[in-house]
């Protein structure tokens, strides 16, 4: 497996500033996270294209800012905004793909307690499905991502997605699940083997979010739960900017995983 870094460890310093850094560590897997409307233009991802791949970067995957509101966007009963929203995310997943990015990942819906009625879960697969086949129109895959304030929190939500939208895929997040009260076994269980994408860090109790190293994770297992799902792509490190001081922290725990990867 490859490990690489989300941008997002460096918010909110600007992305085109940071692909430089992240070639300077070592890694060519990379997730860019988009951090508002004007970085979905053309003019701007085009050039932050070229700039990855004369870094040596593989872009694989983009996280846009709006997974704060793709429940507003995408699945409320207003389905005017439903269609501006899938126009939306048609242009992300179009510049997705002319970054060369693999998988979109997806947040969906907050979680406020809601219970789905049988008519509202079938329109929710309706636009699952259409999310889908946007992603496939442009070679893109759409990754649904276990989020502590959404729904998808819940291994058994994403057991009915799983069931319900097959050509849905995944993307693993460790503190997400810490933060959700889960064990990130349970995502693995729920969905392994649609797993395409893995945003990794460390925690330790009473901390959520710290690098690969710093906690009690045991990567070990982790990577040997993975390959027995039969995952064998790339694990992204994703901090936040609080949780390391220089790069050379980063790079430490770019070295560490990539033992337990490589064996």
């Amino acid at each position: 497996m490859r490990i690489g870094i989300s941008t997002a460890c460096f918010y909110p310093r600007p992305v085109e500033e940071i692909l430089p850094v992240l070639a300077g560590l070592g890694v060519h897997a990379i997730e860019i996270f988009f951090n508002t409307e004007s970085e979905f233009s053309p003019r701007f991802y085009e050039p932050l294209g070229e700039q990855a791949r004369a870094l040596g970067l593989d872009v694989v995957s983009v996280h846009p800012y709006t997974s704060l509101m793709e429940g507003l966007l995408l699945f409320s009963e207003y389905r005017r905004r439903t269609e501006d929203g899938l126009m939306q995310y048609q242009r992300y997943l179009e510049c997705a793909a002319a970054l060369g990015a693999r998988y979109l990942t997806f947040h969906g819906e907050r979680d406020m307690g809601q219970t789905d009625t049988p008519d509202r879960w079938k329109r929710k697969c309706e636009i699952y499905h259409r999310l889908c086949g946007l992603a496939a129109a442009c070679g893109v895959t759409l990754a649904q991502e276990n989020v502590a304030w959404c729904r998808s929190r819940d291994p058994d939500y994403l057991r009915a997605l799983y069931r319900a939208v097959p050509a849905l895929r995944y993307t693993l997040d460790i503190k997400q699940a810490h933060r959700a009260g889960r064990d990130w076994r349970e995502f693995v269980a729920a969905v392994g083997d649609r797993i395409v994408n893995v945003h990794i860090n460390d925690f330790a109790e009473g901390q959520s979010c710290l690098l690969p190293g710093a906690g009690s994770m045991d990567y070990a297992d982790f990577y040997a739960a993975l390959r027995a799902a039969g995952y064998h792509g790339h694990t992204l490190i994703e901090v936040y900017r609080a949780n390391f001081g220089g790069t050379e922290e980063l790079a430490h725990s770019v070295r560490l995983l990539s033992r337990y990867a490589a064996v």
